[in-house]
């Protein structure tokens, strides 16, 4: 297996993204235009035309960030992103989609999109989100902080999603 590729596992133990981004969606032409501004950026893309082979992808490597179309044939990007909340696989994803109706935008918030990116948008505005989720890696290496939850000696609380870890520390601090 190539040195860069990390997978991902079940222990969540010293678990790091690789340098990848990953880009999910069924129009060549959107999979095309962010592969160039990204790599164009230094970062390495990996595309998918549908989601089944996103997945597939996902089970073995974690990347830097994942940017996921919503409306996708068989399977929606909603869906998808729900099977990687299921599997705990917490690398953030950036939800993208024409539909701009609130009703999708909050379903895609609650169901753990680190953002909600309506189309058409600027391709280089995507470079500060990329880098955005290389810092929230990077926080997740730093020594944590006394509010930070574990369970154990193995980072549990990267096991919750930001809304319930925000809401653990706010019963941990009306505890204390």
């Amino acid at each position: 297996m190539d040195q860069n590729l990390i997978p991902w596992s079940e222990s969540y133990h010293d678990v790091k993204p690789t340098n990848e981004i990953f880009v999910v969606d069924d129009d060549e032409n959107m999979r095309e235009m962010l592969a160039i501004t990204l790599k164009a950026e230094g970062f390495p893309v990996k595309t998918f035309e549908d989601g089944d082979a996103f997945l597939k992808a996902a089970a073995t490597r974690v990347p830097i960030c994942v940017f996921l179309d919503v409306v996708m044939p068989r399977r929606s990007g909603l869906e998808i992103l729900r099977e990687l909340r299921e599997r705990r696989y917490w690398t953030p994803v950036y939800l993208t989609s024409a539909r701009d109706d609130l009703p999708t935008v909050v379903e895609a918030m609650q169901s753990g999109a680190h953002d909600y990116i309506k189309k058409p948008f600027d391709p280089y505005g995507l470079v500060p989100r990329v880098h955005n989720a290389v810092e929230m890696w990077s926080r997740r290496e730093r020594t944590m902080d006394p509010l930070d939850f574990r369970a154990n000696g193995i980072r549990e609380w990267f096991r919750v999603t930001p809304s319930e870890r925000d809401m653990l520390m706010l019963m941990r601090l009306m505890d204390t």
